[in-house]
């Protein structure tokens, strides 16, 4: 979980079940590569609110993304946001970048090399 998201949202997913870090207890204050390069050592998805995320993850090539684009940005419509894509597109997290707004979920995948 991303700075930008927030630790309340990484504990929601723990409480769901999830094994979520939050860069806030780990590594605060981490570039944003450092962040890719740990979620590939430990095959984790990032979560975050960054954009910057959107095209470092076509380059870098992390497990998978959730970039989330939300009008209003709270920490409960995050909550919301997370469990939504967590109980409706599971199987298509690993591998891919998820876009979601409130109303949206756009499934991308992130291209691998050979």
């Amino acid at each position: 979980m991303d700075e930008s998201t927030g630790a309340e949202v990484s504990e929601k997913l723990k409480h769901m079940g999830f094994d979520s870090l939050s860069v806030i207890e780990i590594m605060k204050g981490a570039e944003d590569i450092d962040i890719i390069k740990k979620a590939k050592k430990e095959n984790r998805i990032i979560v975050t609110n960054d954009k910057d995320f959107g095209w470092l993850a076509t380059i870098y090539k992390p497990p998978g993304l959730i970039l989330l684009r939300l009008r209003k940005e709270d920490t409960e419509t995050k909550k919301t946001a997370i469990h939504n894509i967590i109980t409706k597109h599971q199987n298509s997290i690993h591998g891919n970048i998820i876009i979601a707004t409130e109303k949206k979920i756009r499934i991308r995948p992130i291209e691998r090399t050979p």
